[in-house]
């Protein structure tokens, strides 16, 4: 008996996962080996936003990490040159972040890169195969949009928890 869907597509869609990463990571060792992908994911986010700056607690909140840790990316890529940080005008307490020339550099090729990888991969697809794709991809990305909205929302508890849902009467922990 074959492999079912869902196990066919939970692995196609980890493989699928990996395979992108990794071709990003070879791809820039050969452009920049002196950063790494979660770094030039940081540069794409601050790239992405409405003013092209952000400050370390907004890029946390859209990279969803703690701020301790943006703060140490973002003074690892300031010491690179990718990034330039500026006290914020109005709350001298916080900085806002920018790219330098050198980041939007990256930015750049790490966007051409993208391109390319999906020109190559489209380009042996039938316009139907494209247009089915895009349906289940979009789909694909639907679902997850609503589960993290889900996860968010509720504090962590999900069907997917091994944590049973507990009740607590006169101090004593008690399974629902």
């Amino acid at each position: 008996m074959g492999e079912s869907f869902e196990g066919k597509l939970n692995s196609l869609l980890i493989d699928t996962f990996r395979d992108i990463l990794r071709i990003e990571e070879l791809i820039l060792q050969r452009s920049d080996p002196n950063l790494s992908i979660n770094e030039v994911h940081l540069i794409e986010t601050i790239r992405k936003s409405k003013n092209r700056s952000l400050t370390i607690s907004e890029i946390a909140t859209e990279l969803r990490r703690a701020v301790p840790s943006v703060t140490v990316a973002v003074n690892k890529l300031v010491d690179k040159g990718y990034l330039i940080k500026e006290r914020s005008l109005e709350d001298a307490r916080s900085f806002n972040v920018k790219l330098t020339r050198e980041g939007e550099k990256i930015y750049r090729l790490h966007m051409y890169i993208h391109l390319k990888l999906v020109r190559q991969a489209a380009a042996e697809l039938s316009e139907e195969e494209k247009d089915t794709l895009l349906i289940g991809v979009k789909n694909l990305d639907d679902f997850f949009k609503k589960k993290i909205e889900k996860y968010e929302n509720y504090g962590g508890f999900n069907e997917f928890s091994n944590r049973r849902h507990r009740k607590v009467k006169s101090g004593l922990r008690t399974n629902k």
